[in-house]
């Protein structure tokens, strides 16, 4: 049977000390502690594995509920998460509709992106996102695709800033570039690009070129933004 697994933050500890075979960890956590009994059902003597971004994972035996915001676990036994990646992509997307920037936080973490950056460009559908709703999402990926912890949701920014924060090599997607090979990537620090639907102005294109930015394409079809960021963010890992 498939266990649970769950992302509990340091921070979220009640009983601190090290982590050890026979220790029990107590955590203040309300939301966790409504999931696993209300929604999971989850009741005492079951085993759950938690992480919390250090590298193992912890397969633990639930020792008590208290009231509505406090859980308890026995460590059973400890070992290393080696999920890992050979690349850094950090991923910055024009904000599109919410539904499909959900999209590419889940399907992004999946495939293991370690920064995401919304950015505003001059074409973007909103102006602004909810870094909450954001983490949870990501979280929630995160447990579910067996990565060691999540990763970095960044502020809102605006387009031409990106340049000024972040020292890299920079790809963008456009139709009609050289077609996108793993071969092209040869950093091990990678920004991934990505327009709205309506694409990138002349403006913006001619402030990439000037900043040196790669322009590369994945193919002859027209992609929608959260295919393409998906897409180019797994070539670019797989390189």
């Amino acid at each position: 049977m498939k266990l649970h697994r769950f992302y509990i933050p340091e921070d979220k500890a009640i009983k601190k000390g090290e982590l050890v075979v026979g220790s029990v960890f107590d955590i203040h956590f309300p939301e966790l502690a409504h999931q696993m009994k209300n929604v999971l059902r989850l009741r005492t003597g079951e085993k759950i594995i938690f992480f919390n971004g250090n590298g193992n994972e912890y397969l633990s035996t639930i020792v008590s509920f208290e009231g509505r915001t406090e859980i308890s676990f026995k460590i059973e036994t400890i070992t290393q998460n080696d999920v890992s990646f050979k690349k850094e992509v950090f991923l910055f997307f024009s904000l599109i509709k919410r539904d499909n920037v959900d999209l590419i936080l889940q399907k992004g973490t999946e495939v293991g992106v370690s920064h995401f950056i919304p950015i505003v460009s001059s074409r973007s559908e909103k102006k602004d996102i909810n870094i909450g709703r954001t983490e949870k999402i990501l979280i929630e990926a995160t447990e579910q695709c067996g990565r060691n912890a999540p990763p970095i949701i960044h502020d809102v920014m605006k387009l031409e800033d990106v340049f000024n924060k972040f020292n890299m090599s920079f790809i963008v997607l456009e139709k009609g570039s050289v077609s996108f090979t793993e071969k092209d990537i040869k950093d091990n620090r990678v920004g991934l690009l990505i327009g709205p639907e309506g694409g990138w102005t002349k403006e913006e294109i001619e402030m990439f070129k000037e900043k040196k930015a790669n322009f590369l394409s994945l193919g002859s079809t027209t992609l929608r933004a959260e295919t393409a960021a998906v897409v180019g963010s797994a070539k670019i890992l797989n390189g």
